[in-house]
């Protein structure tokens, strides 16, 4: 039996998937969302994603998907082997949309920490997880 399909084991989320740092970053100046190469791994190292966001605009999900899938993004194939790749997403609606109904700043970067949903094979964020990037527990201390 041939292996072709298979995913190379080493793209592969090897621990606990609720102990691991599932981040991404939005980017509001040039609406970008940056998402962490864990996001991808505890997934199955996808080669599309899906982002989709819930009807009040509070929370949304990073998840494998099909190419034809509405807002789906190709994920580089040699991302997790390449240390210098990054999975980027550029989505002026998508950030311009989820900062303002959030009543956030486009200037700011901002980071959010998620959560493994194993039902739905995907990383669900919460809005209300939100922070500034470089205020995280630092209280507003300089």
């Amino acid at each position: 039996m041939s292996e072709d399909n298979s995913v190379d084991k080493r793209k592969l989320w090897r621990g606990n998937k609720n102990k691991v740092k599932l981040e991404i970053s939005i980017y509001g100046r040039i609406n970008v969302i940056h998402i962490g190469k864990d996001v991808l791994r505890v997934i199955g190292a996808p080669s599309y994603i899906c982002l989709k966001i819930n009807k009040k605009m509070d929370s949304f999900v990073v998840m494998p998907c099909e190419m034809t899938e509405p807002m789906a993004f190709k994920v580089p194939e040699d991302i997790m082997l390449n240390t210098r790749k990054q999975m980027k997403v550029t989505s002026q609606s998508f950030v311009i949309g989820l900062l303002s109904i959030n009543e956030l700043e486009f200037e700011h970067t901002y980071k959010i920490s998620g959560i493994y949903s194993e039902n739905n094979n995907a990383v669900v964020f919460n809005m209300s997880d939100i922070r500034i990037f470089g205020e995280e527990k630092t209280g507003g201390n300089k």
